[in-house]
């Protein structure tokens, strides 16, 4: 090949491995498309405490025994999806379909007797949240209207007359409230949420008295801290009271004027968004 067919050649060779280069520079220096959804994982644990007690009970009752118990170790499993993150409008993308449950791994139980009973305690929710953003930037506070429906059970294994006597309770329920958002300086930032629930269902204990009314409210108040970009660490104190009013007339087997079943903690939990 004559001399200029090889210097033309190896020209041509130059420029196409300069542009395969310069593509390639150009690939790995743009951004990541974005995930078309998102979402995060939640690990918890918790020291809980539940406080039952009758209000206005019969004087002379036998039957209706107030509980409490203080310092009970628990676990929680959670997480969020956002589906709609592709659609990349400010309200929609941040929509959230969550879920939690939490549950303690052992727990038991001891009657003014000392007879210990295996005692159960677990909660879950299911919801939709709207996280709306007052204002511009990543350090504007936020607020977030939410829905969903969620269970509390606290049963004991007792088969025997105690039974009819303990605050066995199966809570199911609707939930409508509202949570926030607001960053206190640098990685630091305040929560907190409420909730107004709508019992559907008391179980055992509020099948026991006659014309049974209840209602309950839900509360958490922390603080997170940014650990990395996706990692945050949180601390709260969670508060969940059910309130109660019985109708009952003479002759009925438990006489209160209602109840007061109140559960709280202390949270300790880290999420994380993949």
């Amino acid at each position: 090949m004559p001399r200029r067919g090889i210097r033309r050649a190896a020209g041509m060779l130059a420029l196409t491995t300069a542009a395969v280069t310069a593509s390639a520079a150009a690939s790995a220096a743009a951004p990541a498309p974005p995930s078309p959804v998102g979402g995060r994982l939640r690990f918890g644990v918790e020291v809980a405490a539940r406080w039952f007690a009758y209000s206005d009970p019969l004087k002379v009752a036998t039957n209706l025994r107030p509980y409490d118990v203080v310092g009970v170790p628990m676990i929680s499993l959670g997480g969020e999806l956002e589906p709609l993150r592709w659609t990349r409008v400010p309200v929609l993308e941040g929509v959230a379909i969550t879920g939690e449950y939490t549950f303690a791994p052992h727990l038991t139980s001891a009657v003014t007797e000392g007879r210990d009973i295996q005692t159960s305690w677990d909660h879950g929710n299911l919801g939709l949240r709207v996280p709306i953003r007052l204002g511009r930037g990543e350090r504007a506070p936020v607020v977030a209207p939410r829905v969903g429906y969620g269970w509390l059970g606290f049963s004991f294994q007792e088969t025997g007359p105690l039974a009819a006597e303990i605050p066995t309770v199966s809570y199911t329920l609707v939930r409508v409230g509202l949570d926030g958002r607001i960053r206190i300086a640098g990685p630091l930032t305040l929560v907190a949420a409420f909730e107004y629930l709508e019992p559907t269902s008391g179980g055992a204990l509020y099948e026991r008295f006659r014309d049974a009314t209840i209602g309950g409210i839900d509360a958490d108040l922390g603080v997170a801290f940014a650990l990395t970009k996706g990692t945050e660490l949180s601390l709260s104190f969670g508060y969940t009271r059910f309130f109660s009013t019985f109708v009952p007339v003479p002759g009925d087997a438990y006489v209160a004027g209602g109840a007061l079943d109140q559960f709280g903690g202390v949270k300790l939990g880290i999420d994380y968004a993949p």
